[in-house]
Formats: structure tokens, C-alpha cells, sequence
């Protein structure tokens, strides 16, 4: 069997997205071992396609001790970064996979031409693929199984903030790591709260957030009413997953937690604005984006650089609450 490192990306969302890719190299008879940073052990803990972990943490030298000492076969580099692609030269593996750019390709043994054109991008690894003989995965959506384990935990901890597993259950997710310009206003997800509990009372709600959003987290719950509970603080990603598996609808910025939901086949409300859904948006056919595109967008900036921030704000909370009821409604 072929040792494999596969270099994954740096964020939640991208990660998920790249799930098809390693399960095709699994299934080519290799040995994957995943270098990524320490908080994504736990999201690549759940793909049965990932046989190791190697953190990524520390300054560079380690970093290339802890991939030398693995002797691997070949190592895949899925981020568009030089570091990147200098590690895998310094540990001394002697095939390296990765697209061209970023004066990269010295570093590659096999240096890819980037696809071009626009599509989703989950599908962006294709041509690395191809170029590796590997067999395409039957599918580029994201699928995340649980394990009945942390489907049980997740419903715990909804249990003891009051919620029922059994539905029906919305959550929302105000954050998003990328910078302000991809959150849709935190008084809008307020106010859609209590839009959602006077058409239907019989929701439970759930306020989620990372330790980066916590403090969004406790404003809305606060200007809320103090009726929701904040879940996730205290979480790693994979007890998130299970939290996240028993909801029956998500209400999110573009952001990992968008993607990981999808993943677990929970239908998201995606709220668009400096990005793009055409390359981004929840991957599936079961969810609703809302994106009012304007002139200036996709602008990919973490801050609005004109200051009126409207590609979000006109997302009105009637039109979010309109989508999240028809699907409420209407599940998949």
C-alpha cells in the first residue's frame, strides 16, 4: 500500500469540500495520513478515508521532522501556498503532487497545470486526479456518516441546553472566520428568531458559534430574549458534527459550519455576500442560497471596502424567515 500525506487547507469549509478527494485516494489503495492544523484532527477523525494525523503546528522545521520521520511514498499538496509545497521537498518526498503557481513548481515533481474557468469548488481537485491515475470518487459531494457515538452525544448536549434531538430543531450560526463583511448583521439573526417563534412556536432553536464567535453568540442570545441557548464554545469539530446531525435546518453565513452541516445532510439557509455561491454555497441540492449580487461583489474583502456592507443587509429577515419556513415545510 502506498503512504500518502495529503496536505489539507487551513479552513473548516475548504477541508469538508476536500473530503471526496481523499476518499478517492483511499480507495486507490493508499494509506492516507492527513498534515493539517490541530483543530481539523477532529473533523478528519470522521472520514474513514484518513488513517493518520500529522499536525502542522510549530515553526516549519518541525513541521518537516514530523513528515521526514513518516517515510512517505509520495505527498499530495491541496493548498495553492509555496510553504506548502516546500515542505514536502524538504522532508525529502520523492514524489510530490500539487497544482502549479505561486513560483511552486520547482518544488513539485509533478507540477499540475491550474483548471481554469469557474465551477464549484469542490470539484477543483479533478485534474490533480486525473494527473495521478486515481479513480474519480463517484461523487464530489461531501458525506459525513456518523457513528451512532456521536450521534448520542450530540443529542446529550442538546438535551442538557433543553432542546429536544427530536425536533424540530433550527440552528444558526452568526460567525464566520473569514473577516465582518461575510456576517449577515447579528440584530438581523435576533430579530429572525423571534420572526421564526411566532409562525412556529413549536422550533426549537439553538444559538451556535465557535470559541472565535462566542461573543456574537452571547449578544444575540442576549438580544434575543435570553430564550436560546449558545452551543459550541466548548466543542471540538467532531462533537459539533454530532450536534449539528439532529438539526433539521441551519441558518448560516458562507462558513465551515455551512459546509460541515451539508456534509451531514442538514439543509442550510446559505446567506451570501463578498463571496461567490457559485464556487462556495453548500454543496447539494437541498439547501437555499440568498445572494443579492450588486456591481462590487464577489469582492472576497473582510471588510466592505465601501462601508455600506449592503450585498448582506439586504437580506431582509422576512426573506431569510420565508426561506427557513418553506424548507421547514417542505423538507428534502
Amino acid at each position: 500500500m502506498i503512504r500518502t500525506l495529503v496536505v489539507l487547507p487551513n479552513w473548516v469549509g475548504d477541508t469538508v469540500m476536500a473530503l471526496p478527494v481523499l476518499e478517492a485516494l483511499a480507495a486507490d489503495h493508499r494509506h492516507i495520513t492527513a498534515l493539517a492544523k490541530p483543530h481539523l484532527e477532529s473533523l478528519l477523525a470522521l472520514s474513514d478515508s484518513v488513517g493518520a494525523f500529522l499536525s502542522r503546528a510549530g515553526e516549519d522545521r518541525e513541521v518537516v521532522e514530523r513528515i521526514a520521520a513518516g517515510a512517505f511514498d509520495e505527498g499530495v499538496v491541496l493548498p495553492n501556498s509555496f510553504r506548502s509545497a516546500l515542505w514536502l521537498r524538504r522532508a525529502g518526498i520523492r514524489y510530490r503532487w500539487g497544482y502549479r503557481g505561486n513560483w511552486r513548481s520547482g518544488l513539485l515533481s509533478a507540477p499540475i497545470p491550474r483548471p481554469k474557468g469557474k465551477r464549484q469548488q469542490i470539484e477543483d481537485y479533478r485534474e490533480l486526479l486525473e494527473a495521478m491515475q486515481v479513480p474519480l470518487p463517484p461523487s464530489w459531494l461531501p458525506r459525513i456518516e456518523l457513528d451512532p457515538g456521536k450521534r448520542r452525544a450530540g443529542a446529550k448536549r442538546l438535551r442538557q441546553a433543553h432542546l429536544d434531538p427530536e425536533g424540530p430543531l433550527v440552528g444558526h450560526f452568526a460567525g464566520a472566520e473569514f473577516g465582518p463583511s461575510k456576517r449577515w448583521p447579528m440584530d438581523r439573526f435576533a430579530e429572525l428568531t423571534r420572526a421564526l417563534r411566532r409562525q412556529r412556536p413549536d422550533l426549537g432553536q439553538a444559538l451556535i458559534a465557535g470559541p472565535a464567535e462566542t461573543w456574537l453568540g452571547v449578544r444575540i442570545h442576549e438580544e434575543s430574549g435570553r430564550l436560546h441557548p449558545l452551543i459550541g464554545p466548548d466543542l471540538d469539530l467532531g462533537e459539533l458534527a454530532g450536534v449539528l446531525s439532529h438539526f433539521d435546518l441551519l441558518v448560516t453565513n458562507d462558513s465551515g459550519p455551512m459546509h460541515l452541516a451539508a456534509a451531514l445532510g442538514v439543509p442550510c439557509v446559505a446567506l451570501f455576500g463578498p463571496t461567490d455561491p457559485e464556487r462556495t454555497a453548500p454543496a447539494g441540492p437541498d439547501h437555499r442560497v440568498l445572494h443579492d449580487p450588486r456591481w462590487c461583489s464577489p469582492c472576497f474583502r473582510r471588510r466592505c471596502p465601501l462601508l455600506h456592507h449592503r450585498c448582506l443587509k439586504d437580506l431582509t429577515v422576512e426573506r431569510v424567515a420565508d426561506a427557513a419556513l418553506d424548507l421547514l415545510a417542505d423538507p428534502p
